[in-house]
């Protein structure tokens, strides 16, 4: 049983799957993804959860991505860069800040979506929330609508949302510390996307990549995709959770701003999306409201290791060498199923 069908979840089940065993995905929402999350638009798609990859330096996704047929494209950043202070605005030719980065074709819930779908039409089960796992003997897990047996269990969900369960028996002291340790990457984020009809900004010669010290948005890049006809920016907010409550409010600064930054065509889009990661229960916890500063050390030496032997932990914080990245995901899905795979035949 995988619990959670988000990237690394769906991998886990995927390899089980292929293994020749019967796998059964619980999913708390009404939608395969988790964090990952995309708008679609015709062909293409833009990101409101995590978007790039590093495919040079990330062999977990690039054969994935491979196997499900998908294709990439790099992160553009031709043209100029706009910097934003409180005295000024300057654009010019700053060096490359996503270096070798890429973004899947689609949008990363494309690769969700191919993950599911290779699966039995069975296999998962929206809208069922865990509230409680009995690890005495063969595990169970209750939801809502029933009490699910399996022989194992992944869990492929957030630490702190997970932590949260009713457990019997309770979890260790150190392993609970260690699923709330830090909070889950880009939890605290909001994301505002916009797309236009054209991409205006690169007939100005600006890449559409910038930075800002006014805000509301605080990093800015080209969401764009020429092959599938999608032009549009992202952006970053920079304004801590209980002052960004009012939506409405904060894309029409958003629109603003990036009209100050851009130009007046900026101000007309044709469409705008904003994602408030932490107002999601089923990401966030109130410890996740507040950003860590730096990049966590993730991957805690007990999350890698089988709770009463039936038990066995993935997802992107889980990984030692890519916590909170694309790559972490897949890589702790893939090795949860080789775990959850030795296990059901000792």
């Amino acid at each position: 049983m995988i619990l959670g069908a988000g990237l690394s979840g769906l991998v886990a089940a995927l390899r089980l799957h292929q293994a020749g065993h019967e796998v059964t995905v619980l999913e708390a929402r009404d939608r395969v993804g988790g964090r990952a999350l995309t708008v679609p638009l015709g062909k293409g798609g833009i990101d409101l959860g995590p978007a790039w990859i590093w495919p040079a330096y990330q062999p977990n996704i690039e054969a994935l991505l491979r196997e499900m047929g998908l294709d990439t494209l790099p992160q553009d950043e031709t043209g100029d860069f706009v910097v934003e202070t409180a005295h000024d605005l300057r654009r010019g030719a700053f060096p490359k800040r996503y270096t070798d980065a890429a973004r899947i074709r689609g949008g990363v819930q494309a690769l969700a979506q191919r993950l599911a779908d290779a699966l039995p039409a069975t296999s998962i089960h929206l809208n069922e929330e865990v509230c409680a796992i009995d690890l005495r003997g063969r595990p169970r897990v209750t939801t809502p609508s029933q009490t699910w047996g399996a022989d194992v269990v992944v869990c492929a969900v957030p630490g702190p949302i997970a932590a949260s369960w009713d457990i019997t028996p309770k979890w260790s002291a150190p392993l609970q510390q260690d699923m709330t340790r830090w909070p889950t990457w880009m939890a605290a984020h909001a994301k505002v996307i916009v797309q236009y009809d054209r991409p205006f900004w690169r007939e100005a010669g600006l890449s559409g990549g910038a930075v800002s010290h006014v805000g509301p948005l605080v990093e800015i890049a080209d969401q764009s995709d020429p092959e599938t006809s999608v032009f549009g920016l992202f952006g970053f907010v920079g304004i801590p959770f209980d002052a960004r409550r009012d939506q409405s409010k904060l894309v029409h600064q958003a629109l603003a701003q990036l009209e100050r930054m851009f130009g007046p065509e900026a101000a007309n889009p044709i469409r705008t999306e904003l994602m408030d990661w932490a107002a999601e229960r089923l990401t966030a916890t109130d410890m996740d409201r507040i950003p860590p500063n730096g990049h966590p050390a993730y991957g805690a030496p007990t999350l890698s290791d089988p709770v009463n032997g039936r038990l066995f932990f993935a997802g992107a914080e889980v990984s030692k060498t890519h916590g909170g990245l694309i790559e972490g995901a897949v890589e702790t899905g893939e090795r949860a199923a080789m775990q959850a795979a030795k296990a059901l035949v000792s």
